[in-house]
């Protein structure tokens, strides 16, 4: 039994950062669509408000959603 927990403890880190890197894909997809769009309604409205990168929006968002894809 301590055999096969250990072995599905093994493959969990590769889950992980396989679903980690999907989720980044979309959400880095979703934020380019979000910054395109909120720049062609909105004309440097928030510039004066501390905005993060891209990538860090999109490596947030990944990393909330795979950490709960693995909360059971």
């Amino acid at each position: 039994m301590s055999t096969q927990l250990t072995a599905r403890h093994r493959g969990e880190p590769i889950q992980f950062r396989l679903l980690h890197a999907i989720c980044f894909s979309i959400f880095l997809v979703v934020a380019v669509m979000k910054r395109l769009w909120s720049w062609t309604w909105f004309s440097h409205r928030g510039s004066a408000m501390h905005r993060q990168s891209i990538f860090e929006e999109a490596r947030n968002a990944a990393g909330i959603c795979a950490t709960y894809a693995f909360m059971i």
